[in-house]
């Protein structure tokens, strides 16, 4: 049953680094230059689940203002709120999954005593 809780906790933490790389992007749309995070998830040895962060180094959109070029970010505004809804929805599966492993120890407790 703790393993069952252990996973679900990881998954937690793995949204929750995916959802803060989201809004940095997001916060960061409108900087010039800014290269955005990205976040692969990948299983354990243990059956768990890790999340890694690297930056993605392709360029943004270059503008010509009066005499200077400069570079946009290579942030994608409909790709950022739209991996939103996936990761909203595991967080809460994951939610799920303590709440139900909380009741059946609760259960189970009542049962032993």
């Amino acid at each position: 049953m703790i393993k069952a809780l252990d996973t679900s906790i990881q998954g937690l933490k793995a949204m929750e680094t995916r959802m803060a790389a989201s809004a940095n992007n997001l916060a960061n749309v409108n900087t010039d230059g800014f290269k955005k995070d990205r976040v692969t998830l990948s299983e354990t040895v243990q059956g768990g689940i890790r999340a890694d962060v690297a930056k993605v180094d392709t360029p943004g959109a270059m503008v010509e203002d009066q005499d200077t070029t400069r570079e946009l970010s290579n942030v994608d505004l409909a790709e950022e709120i739209a991996g939103t809804i996936p990761t909203k929805a595991a967080y809460s599966a994951n939610l799920k999954m303590i709440q139900t492993q909380d009741e059946l120890t609760g259960t189970l407790l009542s049962i032993k005593k």
